[in-house]
């Protein structure tokens, strides 16, 4: 049955007796990464080295009895193991139907990448009371005060909108990401459920994953600014197989960009259009978010996002140039603006 993020929270805290599977899928994959390992936090045992059991899919799709047998095993431990599945798809339905006809055993986690509509696997999650099925979608920065702030709770932190922003815009967006730089924060704090604590702007800055690794940050002011070299140099500095988060970092700024340039073809000055943007502009971007919006024309940021996007479909096709041709587009998109700034 389909579950939303409170019930996978509380699924997380106690399994319950009557459910066999949770399905975590969904374009966000950070996302589905990190509820899964919400729910494997319990299980986990140093002195357990059985607690977690781990399958793919195309494992259980090839056998679907292998499911069926991790799902019923007994640990030596005595205690009950979580199966999870990573990459399950509509291959692995038999494995899925099997394993709810057997007799109730361990949990088992699966997370799945985004499944189309008619998708077998999810028909069958949908009708299925035994198991619990999440969809997760790609965040945007709309999401940002609440996706940070639902994180925050966990951790005694009670952040402005402004840092949210800011930790949403430097993790781009990735859930992980952001509960890393979170515990950070909580130590720097001193904060707990117990004794919460406000988080600020100026919090983040001084070792929040701003300032420790304001890379990102820079990269995409820099693409967006036109600063070419300035592009080269902080591409040349990423490490290998982030392209994805950094594309869709660019395409956030692009579609701030867009929105703020639709108010300034209507009459709004650029000026006035970042300042009233909801949520708001962190403060030391400001002028050069304005000084962005002058320069790009809504037909131009349209171009660019239908680049970022082909750029991203380019890079998950197999035997792609991968960081190559993210590193390409990016730096098209940064001539464009260079070009413009003259």
């Amino acid at each position: 049955m389909k579950a939303d993020a409170g019930r996978i929270t509380a699924i997380a805290r106690a399994w319950p007796a009557d459910l066999r599977l949770v399905l975590l899928h969904g374009a966000d994959a950070s996302a589905s990464n990190d509820y899964a390992e919400q729910i494997a936090r319990p299980f986990a045992d140093p002195s357990n080295p059985m607690a977690i059991e781990f399958l793919t899919g195309a494992a259980v799709a090839a056998d679907p009895q292998a499911l069926v047998a991790a799902a019923g095993a007994m640990s030596m431990f005595g205690d009950r193991t979580l199966v999870r599945v990573d990459g399950l798809d509509d291959n692995g339905v038999a494995a899925i139907e099997a394993l709810l006809a057997s007799p109730a055993g361990n949990p088992v986690v699966a997370v799945a990448g985004t499944l189309k509509k008619g998708s077998k696997l999810l028909a069958l999650a949908d009708n299925a009371p035994a198991i619990a099925a999440l969809i997760s979608y790609e965040p945007g920065l709309r999401d940002a005060v609440r996706l940070v702030g639902e994180l925050a709770g966990g951790y005694g932190l009670r952040p402005s909108r402004d840092a949210a922003t800011a930790l949403f815009e430097a993790s781009a967006g990735d859930r992980s990401l952001i509960r890393r730089e979170l515990e950070k924060l909580s130590l720097y704090l001193d904060s707990s459920i117990e004794a919460p604590r406000p988080l600020e702007i100026t919090d983040v800055a001084a070792i929040g994953v701003g300032a420790g690794d304001s890379d990102q940050f820079a990269l995409v002011a820099a693409i967006s600014g036109g600063r070419t070299g300035e592009a080269v140099a902080l591409l040349s500095r990423l490490p290998a197989n982030v392209r994805i988060p950094v594309l869709r970092a660019v395409a956030r700024r692009f579609n701030l960009l867009l929105g703020l340039r639709t108010a300034v073809d209507n009459g709004t000055p650029a000026k006035s259009a970042v300042d009233a943007a909801r949520p708001p502009i962190f403060w030391k971007e400001k002028d050069a978010v304005a000084a962005e919006v002058s320069r790009w024309t809504s037909a131009a940021l349209a171009r660019g996002l239908s680049d970022l996007l082909a750029a991203e479909r380019a890079i998950k096709s197999s035997g792609s140039l991968g960081d190559t041709m993210a590193d390409a587009a990016m730096l098209t998109l940064a001539r464009r603006a260079a070009a413009a700034r003259r």
